[in-house]
């Protein structure tokens, strides 16, 4: 949905989780031609070729003009700074990447509420395990960590800080958000202290960021970095039809961060400079297969407003409005084909569902004629819901995500050029649209 869907691909999630059915059988073929590609291909150089000597003169006249201007700028090297002119010596004047003794309270303050969540799977006639992170929110024993961590678990135990594990059960979970919670005994636990939750809309970008979970089932990790961005926005299921925004419920408002992440770090926390939790760590984005230092953590927020909700068995849903959108920004449109340069245009609205119910206008069949390389301007274009403006469809989503089934919103429109209003009413989410 609203073009998320082709950011979803280079997307991972972080559970380690085998195959079911052990290594397909193009695996090696694939891993040849990964380290194919990553070979340099070696030319031949013959030392009587003309563009060889050419080549070898600029490198020496570069390296000559390098070495006068450091000389001139330098002199003796008083003006260099000194890890500069002590290299290889024991330079204490270097400044630290991040505050040592912050992250050391911070580590050995939350660590013992943090915990490695190991799953045991079922694919068929065949057992699978998996694991995770995950840590306590109360004192009642009660666990958040990543819905696709335990998705699909049969057994689930957590292994504490101190090395004890423990029975645990599913409780809520949200796929939508990529959040579950566990149950453990709490007289079990009674000595643990939960991790408090800070407001992730007064995070700011640059400040710490700290990591703390299970990577490779290496328990209590640590690592550290920096609020890289927030309000970003990840799709948690792909689908193929990526134009006509067929595809799974974005998630909202994730901080973004440059913290190493790795699989089993889903579920752990991401934490601020006061040991508070700012995040649950869900996910990274790759390119070409490698990890480039973006993570994603779902916002404290986030979790805090559905907190009591996963607290209940079953699947938390969240409510659907029952159409799919693009942002104009990415739509192919012609000059003047639309009388608002930004908000949400109607590709689709879903049959039997509420928008469809309300009255609203799509542009499906155009879309689907026009293969996704144009639109006839007929959908209706909502620039905003219940008075706050709509510049795209995380806006939308983003504002809805306050609301329950059943509540009632007015969504402001722009039809064939004209403002219009239209009420309706939030259903449960579906993940399909006909």
């Amino acid at each position: 949905m609203s073009g998320s869907d082709r950011e979803a691909s280079n997307t991972l999630m972080f559970t380690r989780r085998p195959l079911p059915y052990g290594r397909p059988p193009f695996a090696e073929k694939a891993a040849a031609n990964r380290t194919q590609a990553l070979q340099p291909t070696l030319t031949r150089f013959k030392w009587g070729n003309p563009a060889v000597l050419w080549a070898l003169a600029g490198v020496a006249v570069g390296f000559g003009f390098a070495w006068v201007l450091f000389t001139a700028i330098t002199q003796d090297g008083s003006d260099l700074p000194s890890y500069f002119t002590e290299i290889g010596q024991d330079n204490k004047d270097l400044p630290p990447l991040y505050d040592e003794k912050i992250v050391r309270t911070v580590f050995e303050t939350a660590s013992p509420a943090v915990v490695e969540v190991q799953t045991v799977m079922q694919f068929g006639r065949r057992i699978g395990d998996g694991s995770g992170s995950g840590f306590f929110v109360d004192d009642e024993g009660h666990i958040i960590t990543s819905d696709h961590v335990v998705e699909g678990a049969r057994e689930i135990t957590v292994r504490l800080s101190d090395g004890r594990e423990l029975s645990a059960v599913k409780l809520g979970h949200s796929q939508h958000d990529d959040l579950a919670v566990l149950k453990v005994d709490a007289d079990t636990v009674s000595d643990i202290r939960p991790i408090p939750f800070a407001d992730s809309d007064e995070v700011s970008i640059g400040e710490m960021a700290i990591a703390i979970g299970s990577p490779y089932e290496n328990r209590n990790s640590l690592s550290v970095g920096v609020v890289s961005g927030k309000d970003r926005s990840e799709s948690r299921i792909q689908r193929a039809d990526s134009f006509t925004g067929a595809g799974g419920r974005t998630i909202t408002d994730l901080i973004q961060t440059d913290a190493a992440l790795n699989p089993g770090n889903s579920g752990g926390p991401l934490l601020n400079a006061e040991g508070e939790v700012i995040g649950v760590n869900s996910s990274v984005r790759v390119q070409s297969g490698v990890q480039i230092g973006v993570g994603f953590a779902v916002a404290s927020n986030t979790v805090m407003q559905i907190l009591n909700e996963l607290k209940n068995p079953g699947e938390f849903t969240r409510p659907w409005m029952g159409l799919n959108g693009r942002d104009i920004e990415d739509l192919p449109v012609s000059p003047g084909q639309l009388t608002v340069d930004t908000g949400v245009y109607v590709v689709k609205a879903c049959e039997g569902g509420p928008a469809a119910s309300a009255g609203i206008k799509d542009d499906y069949l155009a879309v689907i004629m026009a293969r996704g390389r144009g639109i006839s301007g007929r959908g209706d274009i909502v620039t905003g819901v219940d008075g706050n403006p709509v510049e795209s469809m995380v806006d939308l989503l983003s504002y809805v995500n306050n609301f329950k089934v059943g509540d009632r919103i007015t969504l402001d429109l722009i039809r064939n050029g004209d403002p219009i209003q239209i009420d309706i009413t939030l259903a449960k989410w579906q993940d399909t649209c006909e």
